[in-house]
């Protein structure tokens, strides 16, 4: 299986790519380090992930849109064999600096470098909102992961009231202050559509609340953070972050030869 072709001109995508690196370039040469959850906020996404991918010996694991590094905590646990990707290369540059052991690369969600089949699972951290070819990217994650092996991704859900209120570009209310040129909210049909278009099966999908950010611009909306927060937990203890969550997971597997996918693909709770 080879990279495919995009719908998107390549000048276009490229443009997108190099407004981002230097977004991200630029802000963690300010602020030294990128890392918008709390801590308790990352263990939320690991304990979702873990639900959705069972332990094996040895699992190896490719992070797309990794940052500095503090997305790994999500996987720890699971990958053995972990390779950390992202656009920025002050961003990578950091995450090395934190993290030596483990390996760092500057790459292309759209253009990865890596063979065919070569992890058991790709993640997308809170990145596939950043690519106007989402679907460039998840048919080149279904390229480099293993049949049977697992597609996951998390991204901020537009079916959130803050997130459609003050992160979509065409809301009155939007805040651009903090705010990649390109990311967007998406919607979780926008996922799973583009899940099922990359070939992968037995989509699973749930919107998230209950994240809690460690910090948020512009500084109004950070200096209540503590109350977003607790709203927000709230939202998710009612039963409302089921659908409506501040994030939308969505994983999904790569078919067997047989058409069947891994069984530790585990069901959504």
């Amino acid at each position: 299986m080879k990279p495919h072709s995009s719908g998107v001109p390549e000048p276009m995508r490229a443009s997108v790519a190099e407004r981002e690196s230097a977004f991200f370039d630029g802000f963690v040469a300010e602020q030294g380090d990128f890392n918008p959850f709390a801590d308790s906020g990352w263990a939320v996404l690991a304990r979702r992930f873990e639900e959705w991918v069972l332990p094996r010996e040895r699992l190896s694991l490719l992070d797309i849109g990794c940052g500095t590094g503090a997305s790994h905590s999500i996987y720890a646990r699971r990958a053995t064999g972990y390779v950390g990707v992202d656009l920025s290369v002050r961003s990578i540059e950091v995450a090395r600096a934190k993290y030596p052991k483990l390996k760092w690369e500057v790459g292309d969600a759209c253009n990865l470098r890596f063979d065919d089949e070569t992890f058991d699972v790709v993640a997308f951290s809170s990145v596939l909102h950043h690519i106007p070819d989402i679907a460039r990217a998840l048919r080149e994650a279904a390229r480099v992961v293993r049949p049977g092996g697992t597609v996951f991704a998390y991204d901020p859900n537009l079916l959130h009231p803050g997130m459609l209120l003050l992160r979509h570009p065409r809301s009155p209310f939007y805040l651009s202050e903090g705010v990649s040129p390109d990311e967007c909210p998406l919607l979780p049909s926008k996922l799973r559509s583009v899940f099922e278009s990359a070939g992968l099966v037995e989509i699973r999908q749930r919107a998230q609340s209950g994240i809690a950010y460690r910090h948020v611009a512009p500084k109004l909306i950070d200096s209540i953070l503590s109350v977003l927060n607790g709203v927000d937990w709230l939202w998710e203890r009612v039963g409302l972050g089921r659908a409506f969550g501040s994030f939308v997971l969505t994983v999904g597997a790569r078919p067997t030869a047989e058409g069947s996918s891994r069984p530790e693909l585990q069901r959504a709770r």
